[in-house]
């Protein structure tokens, strides 16, 4: 496999360059390589082609061990310690899975190493998709997809940046990304086993190398609200949710020597759009990157439809289900203009209020522009007449003016879109990607904990 040569390579030709800054924990190319080999070899034979769970604390550990299973030609199956014991459990009889790899060494289950061919050629790992009930599914990921995904991060990025720095969970799709794509390069990958943002920039300090930052939007409101200013920092990437124009400009101001660009992608697809700062219209998630091609289905009458994607960096399926068609379903509607896509929110969000079709990021988008709304979320109530309403719960330091902001999006959103509550929260429930869980908010609303 390709990343194994090249970290070979890396440990001979560099071989006190830090691969891995984690914490107050620094391994070199030569370290790590050798790290790896050494546990390799106390794998079995009969992993080749074999999944193997891994469910490490600590992230320096879960990269050796992810790197030593690839030596053996085994897959890495990304879980991760968030998830409890029943779930674990419950994938390994789901999925059969022989081996086991945590803090504890490797055990073998009850299962035996199947001895089927391999279907996927250079399969990199099976990562888990993220939520807070049911079970996770497991989607495939090989070389040669995220390959293509660093050509196009390749584009943005001045390779003379010597660190690449992702604060969140290792098992999480976008620290994983960066995690390899770092190694890949020959370059530092930064990372913490317990997020604090303060200590991440701190570390960038003591290091007095160009780095680029992979956050989601909650890492860039800790970011700005810290106000350490970093001429490191020439690089910042974001993953998971727009950023409000006050937001980026806030952002600017605390690393002004930053290009910044805002991703639009899932787990599945990889990488569809990209607002460099900020210069795609307002409304829109970016421009498609050349290597991607996307159609709309079931297009309604304002040319709305579903999201479908094809690209060289789409993944490989669903762990246990029939291949995958060429076109990703990415589950959100959206139009397009050119090259520039326009989200109009999830497939699941949408409402229907009086026959019309509400698509809740819309208003959430125009809402985050309202100066005293820090962060909104759209949840829904059935109503007799129109079928349900749109509800609209938000922090920020005051209660907004009704009147006033209703007058405002007036101008922007049909009558019908304008939500018919305002309810001002102490806080709002987060995913592990950084954008408010709209389905915890719904549960918390239809409890009653937001009044």
């Amino acid at each position: 496999m390709e990343l194994l040569k090249r970290l070979e390579t890396y440990a001979l030709e560099r071989p006190e360059h830090i691969a891995i800054w984690v914490d107050d924990e620094t391994v070199t190319y030569e370290t790590l390589w050798r790290d790896v080999q050494k546990e390799s070899e106390l794998l079995p034979t009969t992993m080749a082609h074999q999944n193997v769970m891994l469910m490490h604390t600590q992230t320096a550990d879960f990269i050796v061990a992810y790197l030593a299973v690839l030596v053996r030609q085994g897959v890495p199956c990304v879980l991760g310690p968030q998830w409890s014991t029943e779930q674990r459990d419950a994938l390994i009889r789901l999925h059969r899975m022989p081996y086991i790899w945590g803090d504890e060494g490797l055990t073998s289950t009850s299962y035996e190493p199947s001895h089927e061919a391999p279907t996927i050629q250079q399969l990199l790992h099976i990562g888990f998709t993220s939520g807070t009930t049911g079970l996770p599914k497991g989607f495939m990921r090989d070389l040669p997809s995220w390959m293509a995904s660093f050509e196009v991060n390749d584009t943005l990025l001045n390779y003379s940046t010597q660190t690449y720095m992702a604060l969140g969970p290792y098992a999480h799709s976008l620290t994983l990304y960066v995690m390899i794509y770092a190694l890949w390069n020959g370059k530092t990958f930064m990372g913490q086993d317990r997020y604090d943002m303060a200590k991440g920039l701190g570390y960038i300090a003591k290091l007095q190398q160009t780095c680029a930052l992979f956050l989601v939007p909650t890492m860039v409101y800790d970011g700005i609200h810290l106000g350490q200013q970093s001429q490191w920092v020439r690089h910042i990437f974001i993953s998971g949710d727009k950023l409000p124009p006050s937001r980026h400009t806030q952002l600017k101001t605390v690393f002004p020597e930053s290009t910044i660009d805002e991703f639009f992608g899932t787990s599945e697809a990889s990488f569809i759009s990209v607002n460099r700062h900020q210069t795609a219209p307002l409304d829109s998630v970016g421009r498609l990157f050349s290597n991607v091609t996307v159609t709309l289905r079931e297009r309604d009458d304002a040319d709305i439809g579903q999201l479908f994607v094809k690209s060289p960096m789409t993944f490989s399926g669903y762990l246990g289900e029939d291949a995958v068609d060429e076109w990703i379903a990415t589950g959100d509607y959206a139009r397009i203009e050119g090259d520039v896509l326009y989200l109009q929110g999830r497939v699941k969000d949408r409402l229907i209020i009086g026959g019309r079709n509400v698509y809740p990021a819309v208003i959430e988008q125009h809402l985050k522009q309202w100066p005293e709304i820090v962060d909104t979320i759209i949840v829904r109530r059935p109503h007799d007449k129109l079928g349900e309403l749109a509800i609209a719960l938000y922090t920020g330091p005051k209660q907004v003016d009704v009147q006033a902001i209703r007058h405002w999006l007036s101008s922007r959103v049909s009558r019908y879109e304008i939500p018919s509550k305002f309810i001002r929260v102490t806080s709002l429930p987060y995913t592990a990607s950084g954008k408010v869980s709209r389905k915890m908010a719904q549960t918390y609303y239809e409890r009653g904990d937001f009044q």
